[in-house]
């Protein structure tokens, strides 16, 4: 007998990647188009902005959506909602910085793209094979070579303080 068709399997865990408002949208449809389990805030909610991450959260949840973001308020101030909701996130982090400026989170579109695409079907395999929600932080080693680590929301949310 051959294997079961994963299609007809009501109990196959299913993937889907839910791309923030703080990232660009258009990334979601091209990933898609490709065949990547994706969608975006743009897609999910017909274009509607600014929905609050109290509110995005559990409904990420309910759905069973695993969050792209790269937020930093995100990070720092939404640890019980995640932690509720039960939800996998992906932090995309950025290298970029600019000279003189407060530190924060820039991250060229393009290569929001190319760590999405190099990187999204290794994180939905961790993610099939595991019985608990996972975290990620996405970004780009030197030499612009993407790279995913999985980071325990203990650790993570530690760092932060």
């Amino acid at each position: 007998m051959g294997k079961q068709n994963s299609k007809n399997n009501p109990h196959k865990k299913k993937v889907t990647f839910f791309l923030d408002e703080c990232l660009p949208y258009q990334i979601a449809y091209a990933l898609k188009s490709f065949g990547h389990p994706i969608t975006s805030w743009h897609e999910e909610f017909q274009g509607q902005q600014g929905l609050k991450e109290p509110y995005l959260i559990p409904y990420l949840g309910a759905k069973g959506y695993t969050w792209i973001t790269k937020d930093d308020e995100a990070k720092k101030e939404h640890e019980n909602e995640i932690r509720t909701a039960g939800i996998s996130v992906v932090w995309v982090r950025g290298l970029e910085r600019e000279k003189g400026k407060p530190r924060r989170n820039f991250i060229k579109v393009k290569d929001v793209h190319r760590m999405l695409t190099d990187k999204l079907d290794h994180i939905a395999e961790m993610m099939l094979n595991s019985k608990t929600s996972l975290h990620f932080l996405l970004y780009m080693k030197s030499g612009g070579v993407p790279a995913v680590h999985k980071i325990s929301l203990e650790k993570f949310f530690g760092r932060l303080k």
